[in-house]
């Protein structure tokens, strides 16, 4: 697969973080965030309850940690800048939502007036945590491949899992678009910071992560962290799916490392042998 490793990030990666700073503006000096919330919320119907729980589930944290497992050994420069742009989101979101008190749809709107899916949050609305980190993640998958239809895969599932987060009646337009802009900023200075400090691709350093990360896909497995019963199947499928390939993954790698051993040692004891006896004296 075609990946940008040292070259630099492409122009249009800018653009994600300058339209929903844009449609944010928009709708801020409009005035209407009430109106476009419920306008989004009712096309969101076209899909069952289920369907935005599997969605929205991908933009949790945590999934998205476990998600990083595959990458530590296989693209260790891929991981570490996901490990940092993890980092920075979580900071972020945690910064702006302790200090802050903001109030979710449900407290602002009657509720028979739009769609309200799973546990009824009332605060802690702004920004959407879930655009941030989902953004934050596939954001850096755009960064280091190249390929079309990966980078329009990492885009639409951006789009449709923050969109899952206003169909789902739990955030409001704005919080989603603050979300996507700052886990994609936080992305791009992720990217930056990780060519810089290449403690994360190190040997030591993928050890510890994928220890830590271990740690995390196992309690995922055995543990809904999340408030829809419905979301655990899910849950337990891509923390096994995570550990399975990257167990498969590392045995396939031991193995290719024994048979290149094996092939060494059979070209060195296939050499003819050098004759020791000296050459006579004329």
């Amino acid at each position: 697969m075609s990946l940008q490793s040292s070259r630099k990030i492409g122009w249009w990666l800018y653009l994600p973080p300058v339209i929903c700073i844009g449609l944010l503006l928009a709708i801020y000096v409009s005035g209407r965030n009430v109106e476009v919330f419920l306008w989004l919320n009712q096309q969101g119907r076209f899909a069952s309850d289920n369907f935005w729980i599997a969605i929205t589930t991908l933009g949790d944290g945590l999934v998205l940690l476990v998600l990083i497992l595959p990458f530590i050994r296989r693209r260790p420069d891929i991981a570490w800048s996901l490990i940092v742009s993890w980092l920075l989101v979580a900071l972020l979101i945690k910064g702006i939502k302790i200090p802050l008190v903001t109030y979710r749809p449900i407290s602002i709107i009657d509720p028979n007036r739009f769609r309200l899916v799973g546990t009824a949050y009332r605060y802690n609305s702004f920004p959407s945590g879930h655009a941030a980190s989902e953004a934050g993640f596939f954001a850096t998958i755009c960064i280091f491949y190249r390929l079309r239809w990966v980078r329009s895969a990492a885009i639409a599932l951006t789009v449709l899992i923050a969109y899952s987060r206003i169909a789902m009646g739990l955030h409001w337009p704005t919080d989603v678009l603050v979300g996507l802009s700052g886990g994609w900023i936080s992305a791009l200075i992720a990217y930056w910071i990780s060519r810089r400090l290449t403690f994360g691709t190190s040997r030591i350093g993928q050890i510890i992560f994928a220890v830590i990360i271990g740690g995390a896909a196992i309690r995922m497995l055995l543990i809904n962290h999340t408030d829809y019963p419905q979301a655990f199947r899910l849950l337990q499928i891509i923390a096994l799916g995570s550990m399975i390939f990257v167990v498969c993954d590392y045995a396939l790698a031991r193995r290719k490392s024994k048979m290149a051993r094996d092939d060494k040692n059979a070209s060195v004891n296939s050499l003819p042998e050098v004759s020791a006896d000296p050459v006579p004296n004329k």
